[in-house]
């Protein structure tokens, strides 16, 4: 190898090889003590992985098929276990090290071909990028995002690669990577629309290709996850699995996202005015920055265009989408893939701000601000990471992975004794995940409020078990006051953190032990 081109290639990419290798560290210190962080969520897609491996195909425990969520991520975790012969939960700390590197050293070679590129710049930001609570968050966990999240950065190389020569071939590698993020997470629909408005809105595309380029990257983009549901709708009559209708505001929703971008840039307001305020401006810069860039045919072709066009698309849908649909409340997991784009939305242009400035004075004084600013943002995602770490490195990450789980009474209880996980039994409980997480045996979940029918069999069958964890209340689902209201509770084995019942409808008597059909048992 030619050591010239070595010496020049670290030169140019150096910095972001050594931020990338400080964020596997951040994400090793944050997992050393109890591993991935491991949520409900998480579950669904071990347990796919794992079946896929032993070749039974997409399902969750359970033997339920998944539908909830795209097929794409825990096919890649079963990819990865087949290659690694580990377990998901063994691999993962590693792996999501290995992929939050991955942002991060990518992120420093698109600034790097910004048209405004500046080292300082640049620098300033990977720091940002390796340090921010954000990211680490969910690096920190077994969630799809992390897959996604690379998925959009290869989505704006290979689009901004496209504008070299505007060939149809060279469309092909998008349309790829958006068909890919679609069935990775159904938020990945933003790829699709943030693709066609870019395409709609290019002045260097005549109409006649221009409608071919729309055409070919809509049913591209849309194929992989057309596949999957119309699978969902033959296996179980669902295309996406049960949704509920969305009961939040749209006022509230962009007040839950103001107050995520807040916390991005380590602003400070308490109140429901400030948060709407700062989502609509936020949203209002970026969609002025687009429209001011559709005049300049080099300015709409940048890094910079692409990644404002997909945080407008992306964050417009994640708001418009939690009002129609019900799901959890707009949080940092949610807008994750939205941070980078963001950052550098509200950012690139300071580089020629600076240089734009006559005088030197003026220049060192602009540069001294965005450099003050930034050290004070860097600072608050330091004391961040260092609270959150302190408790990480005695307790774990939250999820099922903590302390509070890996020692819980109930759990060592069911570890030792699993008398109640036999072919004859109907188990049910308010945490079925962390029973499969830590006993491997899958147990039916107590269903929420909300689904009647399934409520109405909960409180049809009789007798059951009920396996009841006090740790992480969920207020969704029925309470123990609720299903005391339809059945006689009797204890079975009580513990700190929990108890096990004895179910039985008020108009029967049962006096033999109860017959419990577990519905499905996996491998280690």
């Amino acid at each position: 190898m030619d050591v010239s081109l070595l010496l020049q290639w670290f030169k140019k990419h150096g910095d972001s090889l050594l931020a990338s290798l400080a964020g596997f560290i951040i994400i090793y210190l944050f997992t050393k003590h109890g591993g991935i962080g491991i949520s409900p969520d998480s579950i669904a897609y071990t347990s796919t992985a794992r079946n896929l491996i032993a070749g039974k195909g997409f399902f969750i425990f359970g033997g339920h098929p998944l539908v909830d969520f795209p097929v794409l991520y825990p096919l890649f975790l079963s990819f990865v276990m087949f290659v690694t012969g580990l377990d998901v939960i063994a691999c993962a700390p590693v792996l999501n090290g290995l992929m939050f590197s991955v942002v991060i050293f990518l992120s420093g070679v698109i600034m790097e071909r910004f048209i405004r590129r500046s080292k300082w710049y640049k620098g300033i930001l990977l720091v940002a990028i390796a340090t921010s609570p954000s990211l680490i968050e969910v690096y920190s966990m077994l969630w799809s995002e992390t897959l996604f999240i690379i998925l959009s950065l290869l989505f704006f190389f290979s689009l901004h690669r496209y504008y070299r020569n505007h060939s149809l071939r060279s469309l092909l590698m998008p349309a790829v990577v958006a068909a890919i993020a679609f069935d990775t997470r159904y938020a990945g629909i933003t790829f699709v629309a943030a693709g066609e408005l870019l395409l709609f809105l290019d002045k260097q595309l005549k109409w006649k290709q221009k409608v071919k380029h729309l055409v070919t990257f809509g049913v591209i983009g849309c194929s992989l996850v057309t596949i999957n549901l119309i699978h969902n709708a033959f296996a179980t009559g669902l295309v996406t699995g049960k949704r509920q209708k969305g009961i939040t505001p749209l006022s509230d929703n962009i007040a839950y996202s103001g107050n995520v971008l807040s916390d991005w840039t380590s602003l400070w307001g308490n109140s429901h005015v400030f948060f709407v305020l700062v989502g609509l401006l936020v949203i209002a810069l970026f969609v002025w920055l687009f429209v001011k860039n559709l005049k300049k045919k080099q300015d709409y072709h940048s890094y910079e265009n692409i990644v404002i066009a997909f945080f407008i698309v992306y964050v417009g849908f994640i708001i418009l989408s939690s009002t129609i649909s019900r799901y959890e409340k707009i949080n940092n997991r949610l807008l994750s893939a939205a941070f980078l784009p963001f950052l550098w939305g509200i950012t690139y242009k300071v580089p020629a701000w600076i240089r734009a400035l006559k005088r030197k004075r003026h220049k060192w004084g602009v540069g001294l601000i965005f450099t003050v600013i930034a050290v004070a943002v860097c600072s608050n995602y330091y004391s961040i990471n260092a609270e959150n770490y302190s408790f990480m490195r005695e307790s774990g990450i939250p999820g099922y992975t903590e302390d509070c789980w890996r020692q819980s009474p109930t759990v060592t209880f069911l570890q030792r004794n699993r008398i109640y996980f036999n072919a004859d039994s109907v188990v049910y409980s308010n945490h079925n995940q962390a029973v499969y997480f830590y006993t491997n045996y899958a147990v039916d979940a107590v269903p929420e409020r909300a689904y009647k029918n399934d409520v109405k069999m909960f409180k049809d069958e009789s007798p059951i078990v009920l396996i009841w964890f006090y740790t992480d209340p969920n207020p969704e689902i029925l309470s123990l006051r609720d299903i005391k209201k339809s059945k006689k509770l009797k204890v079975l084995h009580s513990f700190d953190d929990g108890t096990i019942f004895l179910c039985t409808n008020k108009d029967t008597t049962s006096t033999g032990p109860p017959k419990i059909k577990t519905s499905f048992t996996h491998f280690r």
